[in-house]
């Protein structure tokens, strides 16, 4: 809605009214129409914006906030789904690539290095489904927070 300044040629009188762009409608003077003649009002330009801007209520803020978290939540798991679990990382032990961390830990163990570091990427391999490369820890988290 926009709002129109119109003015009176006869009396003077400016009457503000608000209407769509499309329209062009037809208003007529009421001082000069007490007085028994039918006067035009004519649409003046107007320096102001004119656009009257409103915001939404507390509920639809509620409910598009409602919206967004479980389209989130679904974000997540379908992205864990997709994606797998994270970056794949090759286990390798000083240069020489090898096919499981449990097998980079052993050999690191025999090269007399230290193998604790190991640890994490192992536990990861075990929860890591062999076919689709998925954390069982992340992806089962992403869907307890979806369900919530």
């Amino acid at each position: 809605m926009v709002r129109y300044d119109y003015e009176c040629p006869t009396c003077g009188l400016i009457k503000e009214e608000m209407h769509s762009m499309n329209e062009s409608p037809v208003y007529y003077c009421p001082r000069c129409r007490e007085n028994g003649s039918e006067v035009r009002l004519e649409r003046q330009f107007s320096l102001g914006a004119g656009f009257i801007i409103r915001g939404g209520t507390e509920a639809s803020h509620w409910k598009e906030k409602r919206v967004r978290m479980e389209r989130r939540k679904d974000l997540g798991v379908k992205q864990i789904e997709r994606y797998g679990s994270g970056q794949r990382i090759q286990p390798n032990v000083a240069g020489v690539e090898v096919d499981s961390w449990s097998d980079a830990a052993k050999m690191a163990k025999e090269a007399g290095l230290n193998a604790d570091t190991y640890q994490p990427m192992i536990d990861k391999e075990k929860r890591t489904s062999k076919v689709s490369g998925i954390d069982d820890l992340k992806w089962k988290s992403a869907k307890e927070e979806k369900n919530m």
